[in-house]
């Protein structure tokens, strides 16, 4: 199965949010999708669900191109899943309702309920009303809905929302298995470093396109990593092109082989440099590089 968007543009009282972005996602894939809050990642969501009317362009899937028409619109919606708003829970129904009844709607068969509450760990809430949750059992919950449908394809929109760090852990892993099933899945979130445990490529937006991609299966350049002042950093003298100075004090400077890597280990250290490390550059430091105006290459 192919996920495919051609062209798809969104305007909102003449300012364009959305701007021609085409992209084909292949099923067992787990695609990121990030950018500052307000520059269209869910209405990128909501445009490929058609809650939204697209100014052009089409979504497609396996070929078949879906319309505005009811008829395809609810074609659509058998296929694709968007996580539900915590808002749109019934604050008297137990969330083992809520899951049943997402089962019955898009499997017509609740004979998953069980396993799904056991994979997430919800069996001491489940059969509670959802008025008593908390706002991380609220999110497990959407997620249980969202697996209970267990449509091809799913779009997440800050699926991590409210989770502590042991439960990001475990829905991070329900998504790999996900994906394992052959699910074609996006996700919108800001916990960049969790992105980089199990996305294979994260889309950075700006602009109402994707201005950079980061593919997670591509050989990638390493880079020795420190935290030095920005007086330090300028009194480092000649380092290698594609040397990035980050808005948050990290020095990154690209290395070839394992003898370069120490010297630049013993430069760093020699300037007080903290939390050295050595690796590529993760989604994290993309996002500063890219959306944080003062990062510059020294030459």
């Amino acid at each position: 199965m192919t996920l495919s968007v051609k062209d798809l543009t969104v305007k909102f009282g003449g300012r364009t949010i959305l701007d021609a972005i085409s992209f084909d996602i292949d099923d067992g894939s787990i695609i990121g999708i990030v950018a500052p809050n307000g520059t269209g990642k869910t209405t990128l969501f909501n445009a490929i669900m058609h809650y939204i009317p697209l100014k052009s362009g089409s979504v497609a899937i396996d070929g078949k191109a879906y319309q505005n028409s009811r008829k395809d619109i609810l074609k659509l919606h058998k296929k694709i899943t968007f996580f539900p708003d915590q808002a749109d829970l019934y604050e008297n129904f137990s969330g083992r309702e809520h899951i049943q009844l997402y089962s019955e709607i898009w499997q017509k068969d609740t004979s998953r309920v069980e396993a799904i509450i056991d994979m997430l760990h919800m069996g001491h809430y489940v059969d509670r009303k959802v008025h008593t949750y908390s706002l991380g059992m609220r999110q497990r919950l959407c997620f249980a809905m969202m697996c209970a449908a267990n449509t091809p394809i799913m779009l997440m929109d800050e699926v991590m929302n409210g989770l502590d760090p042991e439960n990001v852990n475990l829905v991070s892993s329900v998504l790999e298995t996900l994906r394992s099933e052959g699910k074609i899945i996006m996700v919108a979130s800001h916990l960049l470093d969790n992105l980089d445990e199990y996305a294979d490529k994260v889309l950075f937006l700006e602009n109402g396109r994707f201005i950079f991609i980061s593919d997670h299966h591509e050989e990638k350049v390493s880079y020795v990593k420190g935290k030095i002042s920005r007086q330090s950093y300028d009194s480092l003298g000649n380092l290698p092109d594609g040397t990035l100075y980050l808005d948050n004090g990290l020095c990154c400077i690209p290395i070839q082989n394992e003898e370069e890597a120490k010297q630049y280990f013993s430069l760093l250290r020699s300037h007080q440099a903290e939390t050295t490390s050595i690796g590529p550059l993760g989604t994290a430091d993309h996002y500063i590089r890219i959306y944080d105006f003062t990062t510059e290459n020294k030459e």
